[in-house]
């Protein structure tokens, strides 16, 4: 499996100042548990989640072994809080933006817009959130798919303005967005991570229809259609 070529972000990982400094400990100990969550998107994005061992993070995080092991019990722990908060960042930009004003279509576009472009500014991020963690061990998988439910739960509040009966069961969201996260994933295989605003409109379309068919007028179209190629 192909990994990224370089980390998404340019500069080093921050460090403390040497010898005695004013920082509380605790201070200490927060700013070394940011740079070790920071760390890990492009450490897995070059490694993998697979190859990737507690010596590779620290390294990149410019923390030491000890440091580590006082925030986390091992890089699976490491791994999953920093997916967490990769898709809690997502997920505001997503969500700020689906309830907003304007049409549904507005609303949606501007959304896959701040969206597509927030995974397209940080590949090793998209890389972790959409094909290494999926990958990364049944409880980080679990964790994934609870991320694509509230994902769908999401759609269905930015779709507030469909009608009852134009939306599908609950159920299908997840289905919907799980659909997305594929194309997502497709996409970053492919090195085209740089490249995801391109789906902002085929996204767009694939998500509407899903609400579309569900419309009376929608059915009778269709219906309409069947009707006139059996009889052509």
């Amino acid at each position: 499996m192909a990994r990224a070529s370089a980390s998404s972000k340019a500069a080093g990982p921050r460090r403390l100042p040497r010898g005695r400094h004013a920082l509380a400990p605790d201070d200490v100990r927060r700013d070394q548990r940011e740079r070790l969550i920071d760390a890990v998107p492009g450490v897995v994005a070059a490694s993998g989640y697979a190859a990737m061992s507690v010596a590779d993070i620290v390294k990149a995080a410019a923390v030491s072994r000890n440091a580590f092991y006082e925030n986390f019990a091992d890089k699976e722990e490491c791994f999953a809080v920093a997916h967490d908060a990769g898709h809690e960042r997502l997920f505001e930009v997503l969500s700020q933006l689906c309830e907003a004003g304007g049409t549904i279509e507005e609303r949606m576009e501007a959304s896959l817009t701040a969206g597509f472009a927030a995974l397209a500014g940080e590949p090793d991020l998209a890389r972790m959130l959409f094909v290494e963690a999926p990958a990364a061990g049944e409880a980080i998988a679990l964790r994934y798919h609870e991320w694509l439910r509230r994902y769908g739960e999401l759609l269905r509040a930015a779709a507030n303005g469909f009608s009852a009966r134009a939306k599908p069961e609950p159920e299908v969201e997840p289905v919907i967005v799980g659909g997305i996260a594929s194309r997502i994933a497709g996409e970053i295989l492919a090195g085209r991570a740089r490249g995801l605003p391109e789906l902002i409109a085929p996204v767009q379309e694939y998500v509407l229809a899903f609400y579309a068919v569900s419309e009376p007028a929608a059915k009778t179209s269709s219906t309409a259609r069947s009707q006139r190629r059996t009889a052509a």
